[in-house]
């Protein structure tokens, strides 16, 4: 028999694993360029870091990214598209945001004026582009 200290003290350690697990993300998004023209990318993750720019010159190219975390549902993760190059003061040509968390996968449709979010699986997603889908 274990002795209450023990129990206790083992209760508390599975309770701190559990809610660490809720409150982290472990997120693989895939970028895929759905167009001939070229289009840039580049997140804005839910701490207010950006990922790197990334580009795509022809249809089917594909990106992955990682996001993880804790806290990721407390800001929106944002993807912004640029039809050029971007610099400090380019506007985007589409932006796909949303509060994203869990463990799982998401997928990005890139197109040449836009982008929306397409399939997920295994991730919590509110108050934004969820999977609707064009037009």
């Amino acid at each position: 028999m274990l002795s209450s200290n023990i129990r206790i003290l083992l209760f508390f350690l599975i309770l701190i694993y559990s809610v660490s697990h809720v409150l982290t993300c472990d997120i693989t998004a895939t970028l895929t360029s759905q167009t001939y023209h070229e289009v840039f990318a580049q997140f804005t993750f839910h701490n207010n870091t950006k990922s790197p720019i990334y580009h795509f010159e022809q249809d089917g190219k594909v990106e992955k990214v990682h996001i993880t975390g804790m806290f990721c549902n407390m800001k929106p993760t944002r993807l912004d598209v640029y039809s050029t190059s971007p610099k400090a003061d380019t506007k985007p040509s589409g932006t796909s945001q949303a509060f994203l968390e869990g463990f799982g996968y998401v997928n990005y449709v890139l197109l040449s004026d836009g982008v929306f979010m397409g399939m997920k699986a295994g991730i919590a997603c509110a108050a934004g582009d969820c999977g609707a889908s064009r037009g």
